[in-house]
C-alpha cells in the first residue's frame, strides 16, 4: 500500500494532470484500454486458451493503431503543458529577481555612506571627546570595543557584496591582486565566533585572488563543516595538498563527490536536513572560487569531507 501511494505521488508530482484537459485524459484511458486489451488477447494465445488467427492478428493491428493517435494527442498536450510551465517558473524567478537586484542596490549604495562615513567618524568623534580615564570610570573600553569590532565586520560583508554584485555587469572582469591568503583568512575569522574551533597552515601561499570574495567562500566551507558536524569537538582545517591545490577539511558528517556536485545546485539540500538553510551557499561559494579560475571537489574521509580548491589553471 505504501508502494502505491509513492508511486502515485510520485507521478502527480511531475505530471501536472490538473492542467491536463478532460477531452486529453478520456484519449489516453481510452489508449490505455485498447492496450490491456490487446495484452489480454496475447495472453490467451500465450497460454493457449485461444490460437492465433488472421481475426486475431487483425485485432492486434487495430489496437496498436487505435492507441496510437489518442495517446500522441495526451502526450502532445502534456508536452505543451509542461513547456507553458516552465514559462511560468522562469517568469516568477525573473520577478523574485527584481526584489534581489533591489535588496542588493540597498546593500550597495545606500548603505556605504553609514557604514564607510558616518559610523566611523561617530566612533572616532567620541574617542576624542572621551578621554582614558572617563573611558575607564565609566566602563566603556567593552562597548566601544564592539562598536569597532561590529563597524568592521560590517564593512567586510559590505565589502563582499560590492565585488559580487559587481560581476553581475556586462563585460565585468574580477578585481584581483597578489594575497597572502593565510594571512587574509586569519583577519577575516578573526571577527567570528568560530575562529577558534579553524586551523590555518603556516605554509599557505600568496595568490593572485580578490580577497574579499576569495575569504567570503573559504569561509561557507568553514561554515559548512562545523555546521553540518556531530562531533562535540568540532574543527576545521586549512592546508595544502601540493603546490596547486587548497583543502578545507573537516570532521562532520562527510560528502561524497556525487553528493557535493548535486549540492553545488542552487536550492539544493540534502533530504530531512535538521539544519536550517537556502540551498545556495554552496552554489554561490562554488560560482566565486570558478569566477576566479580555480575548480573545485570533494573527498568523502573516514570521518568528515575534504574540499579540495585547484588553484592553478589547468
Amino acid at each position: 500500500m505504501n508502494l502505491k501511494k509513492s508511486i502515485g505521488k510520485l507521478i502527480f508530482t511531475y505530471i501536472p494532470m490538473d492542467k491536463i484537459s478532460k477531452q486529453s485524459k478520456i484519449c489516453v484511458s481510452v489508449a490505455l484500454a485498447i492496450m490491456f486489451a490487446f495484452f489480454v488477447v496475447q495472453s490467451f494465445i500465450v497460454f493457449g486458451i485461444c490460437k492465433p488467427s488472421y481475426e486475431i492478428s487483425l485485432f492486434g493491428y487495430a489496437c496498436v493503431i487505435f492507441f496510437a493517435a489518442p495517446f500522441g494527442m495526451f502526450v502532445k498536450e502534456f508536452l505543451d503543458v509542461v513547456a507553458t510551465n516552465e514559462k511560468e517558473l522562469l517568469k516568477e524567478v525573473l520577478e523574485k529577481n527584481t526584489y534581489l537586484e533591489h535588496a542588493a542596490k540597498i546593500l550597495r549604495h545606500d548603505m556605504h555612506s553609514g557604514l564607510n562615513t558616518y559610523i566611523p567618524r561617530g566612533i572616532k568623534s567620541l574617542e576624542r571627546r572621551l578621554d582614558p580615564e572617563m573611558i575607564k570610570d565609566k566602563k566603556l573600553e567593552a562597548p566601544l570595543r564592539l562598536l569597532k569590532e561590529g563597524l568592521a565586520h560590517s564593512q567586510q560583508v559590505y565589502k563582499g557584496v560590492f565585488e559580487f554584485t559587481n560581476l553581475v555587469r556586462k563585460d565585468a572582469t574580477l578585481y584581483i591582486e597578489p594575497v597572502d591568503i593565510g594571512d587574509a583568512l586569519s583577519r577575516f575569522l578573526k571577527r567570528t565566533s568560530y575562529s577558534d574551533q579553524v586551523l590555518i597552515s603556516d605554509d599557505l601561499p600568496s595568490i593572485p585572488v580578490n580577497e574579499s570574495l576569495f575569504c567570503t567562500a573559504i569561509d561557507n566551507l568553514i561554515r559548512n563543516g562545523l555546521k553540518y558536524n556531530d562531533n562535540k569537538t568540532k574543527w576545521v582545517k586549512i592546508d595544502m595538498l601540493d603546490a596547486h591545490i587548497l583543502t578545507v577539511t573537516d570532521n562532520g558528517r562527510g560528502l561524497s563527490s556525487k553528493e557535493f556536485e548535486e549540492l553545488c545546485k542552487p536550492y539544493t539540500r540534502r533530504k530531512n536536513q535538521k539544519e536550517s538553510g537556502t540551498g545556495l551557499g554552496l552554489n554561490i561559494c562554488v560560482a566565486i572560487l570558478k569566477e576566479h579560475g580555480f575548480s573545485v571537489s570533494a573527498e568523502k574521509l573516514a570521518e568528515g569531507t575534504m574540499i579540495k580548491i585547484r588553484m592553478d589553471n589547468d
